[in-house]
């Protein structure tokens, strides 16, 4: 056996597959992913992470948690419980599209030192819509210590989100939200988590030494529904005729046009 994954530290999606792993006891090699011509197997969308298991290349975060779980089964991070099963893939649907979409857009103007001043109203509408999140988040919680009973696919899915809203500005009320305050130390101080910290911190610390294109920004599907739907169209269309934006689908300059992608995708 022999897995490798593909990341990009700060990228919540590979956080979240990074900390599955450990949990699993999983021995595994890192490869870079800030680029794309870094990768050691090609995703068509040119985005991580990517898992390679002797040869075998599984995309998407949640995939790679469900052939994981399905390879490696013990300890589960998806209970056999269907009703259980379904609120892990809710909370976990919910981190990787609405709380990401949050996140990530507000988090653009800290990751590109280029983007135009953030527009007005954008930090407030994040507020507004991630409160509702973590208001969800408390009930569900109640007197649990994680989402579902013990540790899920949800947990690691929510932790890089939640953790980085913390330092956005997009802060939960640690009174109106104790449960999650109580969720998210807890996260912390787990090996998974103190891994995830330490990782993420060397990454920041050393940004200027970095591959990733800090010019041009993969807004990506649920980020961009949720900037346009808070008013932003025209000034998303701005950087689309500056060209700062980065497509992973479309009929110019998309990852399947790369020069990096396999000669099948230049054909399909």
């Amino acid at each position: 056996m022999s897995l490798t994954l593909c990341i990009s530290p700060p990228s919540p999606f590979c956080r979240k597959v990074r900390m599955a792993m450990e949990y699993k006891g999983l021995e595994f090699a890192l490869a870079p992913g800030d680029h794309v011509s870094e990768a050691p197997a090609y995703n068509p969308r040119a985005e991580v992470p990517i898992l390679i298991d002797s040869g075998f290349v599984v995309c998407n975060s949640p995939d790679i948690l469900s052939y994981l779980d399905r390879r490696f089964p013990d300890p589960s991070i998806y209970p056999n419980d269907p009703r259980a099963y379904a609120l892990v893939r809710e909370w976990e649907r919910t981190a990787d599209t609405v709380l990401d979409a949050i996140v990530t857009v507000i988090g653009n103007w800290l990751f590109f030192p280029n983007l135009p001043e953030m527009p007005n109203g954008l930090l407030e509408a994040a507020r507004r819509d991630i409160a509702q999140i973590y208001d969800r988040l408390q009930m569900c919680l109640g007197e649990r210590e994680y989402v579902c009973d013990r540790v899920s696919a949800a947990d690691f899915a929510l932790y890089p989100q939640v953790a980085s809203g913390a330092a956005l500005g997009l802060p939960f009320d640690v009174e109106r939200h104790a449960a999650v305050s109580a969720w998210l130390k807890r996260m912390r101080s787990r090996p998974e988590g103190q891994s995830d910290l330490a990782a993420t911190r060397d990454w920041w610390a050393n940004k200027d030494k970095q591959t990733a294109d800090f010019e041009r920004i993969n807004w990506g599907t649920f980020r961009l529904e949720w900037l346009l739907a808070n008013g932003q169209a025209d000034w998303f269309a701005d950087q689309v005729r500056r060209d700062k934006v980065l497509w992973s689908v479309g009929p110019q300059a998309n990852s399947r046009n790369s020069p990096h992608a396999p000669r099948a995708s230049h054909t399909s």
